[in-house]
């Protein structure tokens, strides 16, 4: 009982749910009590009472529409309780005063239960931290805390800030965050998220963001956002209680011409109140938002939401989205006797003490293959070439063929070949020598994401039947990174201008387009594609700012589930309108000809708006099947 007042306490403390639930004890004694005929006086003060209590915020409400020239749903409502009271049907009046007002308050549950989803988030910080300073330990409340502490997690302590790991390794569960649903293992250099779990082992972080800064904190902030936008659906419903209305009236105006019956005018207004297809929408909307919440998918509301079930291409950044942006060594090419494992041991020892990115590939590869890598007794970076260091006497140089040439090392036309031919292939060649003489070439390349080509699949099966990647990178890098993950369409060299544009002409061929991306540089792209996806772990804050969806877990395949969600999402708001459509006319057609009284009309046209609300929740934890 306590977690649901936690969980619907601003339901439950709201206005609107004091006023539904004293309508309804109006309500019922009204009728227990006029079952009795001496008690016929009792009955109708309780009925009054009721429609008073409900009816007037509905009146007040149809008022200020007219005043401000906006024809809504409370205009026909506000009529069917005044003509209910009019004709002295004081219990249909209360009646439809509840069933209005309940309508409300089930719509406020169910976004509560969707709103619980990511509430829940922002119960995820600590209060207080455990921070190291001028050698001190001392726990400080988490305002205190400010970049670049040493912040101290223990096991089974929850992270109190984003950070990078300088000391220690732990097993955290960060599924709050990412949607990942094993522990993943933080070293030193790894980064890690207020809100996320340490499980096992102890760790010390250096503060990168604290407070609103935090990835937390900013997932808090999306999901306002996206609970404040309402997508163009919503605006067409709002559009339709305009046209809808006059019609109504008209139609009821007509059966009492025709039928000479009161009742049967009154229950056509009752029933053809379009709350279902108003109230529905929004439902559907949050409902999306907050099951994509879960999965670590961010929408940044409901427009945004409706625009990527619509896309039917998608332009994709290769470097950090469709690959790591971490090179790996691919290839090994050795020459005068040198085996590969001997060229590798000899390029890893020059690398040893070398911070690139492509040092740690080479070296990564070397420790996989459990090669023994000795220290250099000299070691000296050479920018834009390589580096040079020495063993034993003898030097060792690991890089560009300017490298080599520098040194007086002679390049053989075999290893030029081999070295063009690597290049063709899209891999960066580095050239290894050792005692004055090149020993062998080494391959690297960017390595591609595992789900990448799973994800390509499931976004061609989910309707969008062109995808592009866009790289700067040289076309030959964009060929074999683009066929090796089954992309036909690429453009290479791209400056970031020039990604808009690729974009700009995908939408003038009539394509809704989707723009993922990563970095700064994929920034325009984002904000002109019709939705911009962000990949947010390693992605850059502008990049997450600037798109409309946020995939907090660095798998393309949550982009598939992305467009799949809001598939589904669209799919619902439509079953919503037709049923809503389809309902009203049955109703329409059941209190014209006499079938449904007052009463009856209020009970059958709130059970579709119960419907289509129940059909809008499922959405909350709908599986979605890629």
């Amino acid at each position: 009982m306590t977690t649901f007042f936690r969980r619907y306490k601003s339901v439950i403390t709201s206005r609107e749910f004091v006023i539904t639930a004293t309508t309804a004890v109006f309500v019922l004694t009204g009728a227990i009590v006029g079952l009795f005929k001496s008690a016929s006086l009792a009955a109708t003060v309780l009925a009054l009472i009721a429609v008073v209590v409900g009816g007037i915020p509905i009146i007040i409400g149809a008022v200020r529409g007219l005043i401000h020239h906006e024809m809504n749903v409370d205009e026909l409502v506000a009529i069917a309780i005044i003509v209910s009271v009019y004709f002295k049907e004081y219990l249909s009046a209360g009646f439809v005063a509840f069933m209005m007002s309940f309508g409300k308050i089930l719509e406020d549950f169910t976004a509560a239960r969707a709103q619980t989803a990511l509430g829940d988030l922002g119960r995820l910080t600590p209060q207080t931290a455990l921070v190291r300073r001028e050698g001190k330990e001392q726990v400080v409340p988490l305002e205190e805390v400010m970049t670049g502490d040493s912040v101290i997690i223990k096991p089974g302590e929850r992270i109190p800030v984003d950070g990078v790991v300088v000391s220690g390794q732990a097993s955290v569960n960060q599924s709050p965050i990412t949607g990942e649903s094993i522990l993943v293992v933080k070293v030193k250099g790894s980064d890690v998220f207020a809100g996320t779990m340490n499980e096992l082992g102890a760790l010390e972080v250096k503060v990168t963001k604290v407070g609103s800064d935090t990835t937390l904190a900013r997932i808090a902030d999306l999901v306002e956002e996206a609970e404040g936008n309402r997508a163009p659906l919503v605006r067409t419903a709002d559009r339709y209680a305009k046209y809808f209305t006059p019609l109504i009236l008209t139609i009821a105006v007509v059966v009492y011409l025709v039928t000479r019956n009161l009742t049967s005018a009154l229950a056509v207004l009752i029933v053809a109140c379009p709350c279902a297809l108003v109230m529905a929408t929004p439902i559907a909307v949050i409902a999306g938002v907050a099951n994509g919440a879960k999965r670590g998918i961010l929408i940044k509301g409901g427009a945004r939401l409706e625009a990527a079930g619509r896309v039917t291409a998608l332009a994709v950044d290769k470097t950090g989205t469709i690959t790591l942006g971490q090179p790996q060594v691919e290839r090994t090419i050795t020459f005068n006797g040198f085996a590969d494992r001997e060229v590798l041991k000899i390029a890893a020892t020059a690398e040893k003490l070398s911070e690139h990115p492509i040092s740690k590939a080479i070296l990564n590869h070397a420790h996989s293959l459990n090669l023994d890598i000795p220290d250099a007794e000299e070691f000296q970076v050479i920018p834009g070439r390589g580096v040079c260091a020495r063993l034993n006497g003898s030097v060792i140089l690991v890089g560009t063929s300017s490298l080599m040439v520098d040194h007086d090392i002679v390049i053989h036309t075999s290893v030029d070949s081999a070295r063009q031919s690597l290049e063709k292939e899209g891999l960066t060649p580095l050239l290894v020598a050792s005692s004055d003489k090149v020993i062998g070439i080494i391959g690297v390349a960017d390595s591609v994401r595992d789900d990448i080509r799973l994800a390509i699949s499931h976004l061609r099966q989910s309707g969008i039947s062109k995808i592009v990647m866009l790289t700067g990178d040289s076309p030959e890098v964009a060929n074999r990174v683009a066929s090796s993950v089954g992309i036909n369409e690429w453009q290479a060299r791209l400056l970031p201008q020039q990604k808009v544009e690729a974009v700009k002409k995908l939408q003038e061929e009539g394509y809704k387009v989707a723009m993922l991306g990563d970095g700064i540089n994929d920034a325009p792209a984002l904000a002109q594609a019709d939705v911009g996806i962000a990949m947010g772990v390693t992605g850059t804050d502008l990049a997450m700012e600037t798109a409309d969806i946020v995939l907090m877990q660095d798998e393309v395949l949550k982009a598939a589930e992305a467009i799949n969600l809001s598939r589904n999402t669209l799919k619902t708001i439509r079953q919503n309108l037709a049923f809503a459509l389809i309902f009203n006319l049955i109703g329409l057609v059941a209190a014209g000809s006499g079938i449904l009284n007052p009463i009856g009309a209020a009970l059958f046209h709130n059970l579709g708006s119960v419907a289509v609300v129940v059909n809008s929740a499922r959405l909350v934890n709908m599986k979605l099947r890629l």
